[in-house]
This record gives structure tokens, sequence and C-alpha cells, in this order.
């Protein structure tokens, strides 16, 4: 992760977000102000505490974000673990940088 002003670019892993968001791109991601369905969020995995997720937001209800995959055949989201409260939203993506050279 590279913390750039109060934004921080973050690798995308994994499939669930294609093929908006593919592996090894990069996205720019702010605080999570005024978020509304259709924003791709960052959020802490609700079972494994070192994991954060990259998904949209499909609904919000209250405190709660029901969050799902562009890919859902790929994604482990709210249809799986349920709602999350809005304060594991780590960040709002705002752009997409480029795809990580390897």
């Amino acid at each position: 992760m590279l913390l750039i002003g109060l934004r921080r670019a973050v690798r995308v892993t994994g499939d669930s977000m294609r093929p908006t968001l593919e592996p090894d791109d990069v996205v720019l991601v702010s605080s999570p102000s005024k978020l509304a369905a259709g924003d791709i969020v960052l959020a802490d995995h609700p079972f494994k505490q070192s994991v954060r997720v990259i998904k949209r937001v499909h609904a919000i209800d209250g405190e709660r974000l029901q969050l799902v995959g562009d890919n859902p055949s790929e994604s482990s989201d709210s249809r799986v673990f349920g709602t999350l409260p809005l304060s594991s939203i780590r960040g709002r993506a705002v752009c997409k940088l480029a795809r990580r050279r390897q």
C-alpha cells in the first residue's frame, strides 16, 4: 500500500470485481465519507482480521452496508457474510491508477 496525501493506493487481488477491476490493478482510495449505492469500497473482512476486501456497495440500510462483487461467481460478499457495519469501511475507491507491472 502506498500513501498519497490523504489517499492510499491499493493493489487489487482476486477476480471478484472483474471486469471493472482486474487482478493487479491499483486503485486510489480516499476517506469513506458520503457513500452511495454503486460506490466501490475497501472494507475489513468480517471473519479475517488481516484481510481487506474491495466490493461494490449494493445497498445502504442505516449504519449497515450490503456489499457485492461485480463477478458474483468469484466473489465472497454480503451473500456469504451478511451486511457490514459502516465502521468496517476503510475507504472509497476514487480512481483506477494503472495495472501494476510484474
